[in-house]
């Protein structure tokens, strides 16, 4: 199956919008979800979670954004059901590949330990540390954008039952979201199918876990 590329209008599932010059182009391959995200007034971008298999696209994506300045590209946990792409993509982007301090891959640049922010021009870039999935995701918000990876998904959230998951370390990890997660921010998830986006508002509503 080809990979496909989604804009938010194809993706969203109620009134959520982008404003301030962000905006993002997803990804998708079955129901895996990679993000190119980017801010147009700042001109400043991110890749996350880019999986091997959308390279292609994905820098395709990263070509029309020629004179902007791309700050990283992010994996929000290591992926059992893929192969990531990231630290080939940071390679090629000339970037560092920034993950959570527990993730194994020996190719990371910058490693999370603990909740930080990075400065950029379009605003922080604000990185959680929410183990539960697995011991190294991280919830990176940016703007507008909040990436779950595995950790929450549309209505739900991820399984625990693989190697390092662990169900009260995720609890906690969705309490950690709530208390930063603005109504209005757009949650992407890395798994969905079809493919959905919906404020963080929706989610709230929606995902029994979040009550």
């Amino acid at each position: 199956m080809p990979s496909t590329l989604k804009t938010l209008d194809q993706l969203k599932q109620d009134d959520c919008r982008l404003n301030d010059g962000w905006d993002f182009r997803c990804v998708m391959h079955f129901d895996n979800m990679s993000y190119v995200a980017w801010n147009s007034k700042s001109r400043e971008a991110i890749v996350v979670d880019p999986a091997r298999e959308d390279l292609e696209m994905i820098l395709s994506e990263t070509e029309k954004l020629k004179d902007y300045r791309f700050i990283a590209v992010i994996d929000t946990h290591t992926h059992a059901d893929h192969i990531s792409g990231a630290a080939k993509l940071a390679a090629q982007l000339s970037v560092p590949l920034i993950m959570q301090v527990h993730a194994p891959s020996h190719k990371v640049d910058i490693r999370i330990s603990r909740d930080t922010t990075l400065p950029t021009a379009a605003g922080p870039l604000k990185f959680l540390v929410t183990p539960g999935h697995t011991a190294d995701c991280m919830t990176p918000i940016w703007g507008p954008f909040i990436f779950t990876g595995d950790t929450l998904m549309y209505g739900d959230t991820g399984r625990d039952d693989l190697p390092t998951g662990d169900g009260a370390a995720h609890y906690d990890s969705l309490q950690k979201i709530k208390a930063h997660a603005k109504p209005q921010q757009l949650m992407l998830t890395n798994h969905d199918d079809p493919g959905r986006v919906s404020t963080w508002a929706t989610q709230l509503k929606i995902c029994p876990q979040l009550t």
